[in-house]
């Protein structure tokens, strides 16, 4: 268990003040002890001065026949206890009744008699405290002939001294709990909130959030430790971002890497296949169609002679698309509009919905900026993800294309058009979503599709600086969502291509188009 740093200044400080307190409370008490004797002797000693002026006023060398009615007229004082006369051999003649049955202390009023030098001090009573004064009488020769002996008691003195000392302590205490409050809310306002806080800001670094920050306008300590906290806050977070964007630069170039080898190795396979096998297939599909013109021909000899032919088209479409995704054809870039090339491609898939039971619908943004791109090459890309989109919801469903603007574009941090292309088929497998655009990969059956279509779609995003993502749940359906930036947020060189007028794109084949 931890102690608080508050609590234990706050003791500290208050066993401080306690002890100096407590000095300066003795050291008071003990004046006013001696302020009150030195009040006491004084009151004595002027009684003894008023004994000692009667006994001269009255001018006897035989002072002793005074002495007991002084002792008796005495003894009525306030405080006074009694009082006693000695004579010269130092010997009690006369005592006031008060004292017959009290102690007396022990002096030599022999010798006070003989010095003429009074004496006085305190004595013990049993647990009383008494004051005592011997004071000589001297005859008109100024010789000792007698002596008398006051005694006073203290209950003034006691009072007044507890009286102090209760009044002493009752303000030290109070000033100690007024100090611990004080003191107790200011050092946990000024330290051990901002500790603490500095504390939980600390922690949530070691957790790895850079964000944290203290923000404290003081101008004391605590102020310049939260400021140099946040700067370094600041500093590891900005550090931390710069690792993390070369982290990612990084694995961006090495997946580049291993996806430009990956290339260069379906390139040759392609070119291999071209050659090899692309030549015997174009004399296989001359002769085929040679004897297709024949008029003799019948009809089940024609119908076998088409699927030989629709056969090696499907074949050279095939290599095609490999060769297409392994040679990346630089795009004939131009400025364009999105929608226009929208309207094109839907104009062509409008012939493949030919079902009542689906439905194609367009949402496009109106007045979107124009953007650079080759239109062929997007068109490619839409009509691929639209033919998927059919495919997939079958004999019945829906797809919708839409366009819209968005400020900073997903994945390219930038200004971009987006184009979404979704249908509401069965969705694809989460497990299948990290290689949907990997080549060869296909969700489809053996005989559905080559796999190429997807990766294909996203070289050509890519070669406009834009980013293609899906978004897709078993069930629910899927989005294909591409995002083009527009011409006015692109600061970078664009690559050297005619440009010119956007024109309407030719029909575009659907053969191989798949995902």
């Amino acid at each position: 268990m931890t102690r608080s740093l508050g609590n234990r200044l706050t003791w500290y400080l208050l066993i401080g003040v306690l002890a100096v307190s407590g000095l300066d409370s003795y050291l008071s008490l003990s004046r006013t002890r001696m302020t009150l004797l030195d009040h006491l002797r004084g009151e004595v000693a002027a009684i003894s001065r008023t004994i000692r002026a009667t006994l001269a006023v009255a001018g006897d060398d035989a002072p002793e026949r005074y002495f007991a009615q002084l002792a008796a007229g005495i003894s009525g004082f306030e405080n006074i206890l009694g009082l006693v006369f000695y004579d010269r051999q130092g010997q009690v003649i006369t005592l006031s009744a008060s004292l017959r049955e009290r102690q007396l202390p022990a002096v030599d009023v022999r010798t006070v008699i003989e010095s003429r030098t009074p004496v006085e001090g305190v004595f013990h009573e049993g647990n009383a405290q008494r004051y005592y004064r011997v004071e000589p009488v001297v005859n008109t020769q100024g010789e000792g002939v007698a002596a008398f002996l006051i005694v006073e008691d203290f209950p003034f003195f006691t009072r007044e001294f507890r009286s102090r000392a209760v009044q002493s302590l009752l303000t030290t205490l109070i000033l100690l709990a007024v100090l611990a409050v004080i003191v107790s809310v200011t050092i946990r306002q000024s330290v051990t909130v901002p500790l603490r806080a500095f504390a939980r800001r600390l922690e949530a670094i070691g957790r790895g959030d850079f964000s944290q920050r203290l923000q404290l306008s003081r101008a004391d300590e605590i102020g310049q430790l939260a400021h140099e906290f946040d700067r370094m806050c600041a500093q590891l977070e900005a550090a931390r971002g710069a690792l993390m964007a070369e982290s990612e630069e990084k694995l961006r170039l090495e997946r580049a890497l291993r996806h430009s080898e990956k290339l260069a190795a379906i390139g040759q396979l392609a070119s291999r296949i071209a050659h090899e096998i692309g030549t015997p297939l174009n004399v296989i599909q001359g002769r085929a169609e040679q004897l297709l013109q024949r008029g003799t021909l019948q009809e089940k000899e024609k119908d076998l002679l088409c699927i030989i032919i629709s056969q090696i088209e499907r074949i050279t479409s095939f290599i095609r698309q490999l060769l297409t995704l392994a040679r990346r054809p630089e795009p004939q870039m131009r400025l364009l509009q999105l929608n226009e090339i929208v309207r094109r491609v839907w104009e062509v898939i409008g012939e493949r919905s030919h079902t009542p039971e689906v439905q194609v619908t367009l949402f496009l943004a109106e007045d979107l900026p124009p953007i650079w791109g080759d239109p062929d090459q997007l068109q490619q890309v839409l009509l691929n993800l639209s033919v998927n989109a059919l495919q997939a919801v079958g004999t019945a469903g829906r797809v919708s294309i839409e366009t819209r603007l968005q400020p900073n574009g997903d994945g390219i941090g930038q200004e971009a058009v987006e184009l979404v292309v979704a249908d509401t088929g069965p969705g694809i497998r989460p497990e299948d979503l990290p290689h949907l655009f990997e080549p060869f990969f296909t969700t489809k059956s053996a005989a559905g599709g080559s796999g190429l279509g997807l990766a294909i779609s996203r070289e050509i995003v890519r070669n406009h600086r834009g980013d293609i993502r899906v978004e897709s749940q078993p069930g629910h359906g899927t989005r294909f969502i591409v995002a083009v930036p527009t011409l006015r947020s692109q600061t970078v060189h664009r690559p050297k291509a005619r440009v010119e007028e956007a024109v309407p794109p030719s029909a575009a084949k659907e053969d191989g188009y798949d995902r």
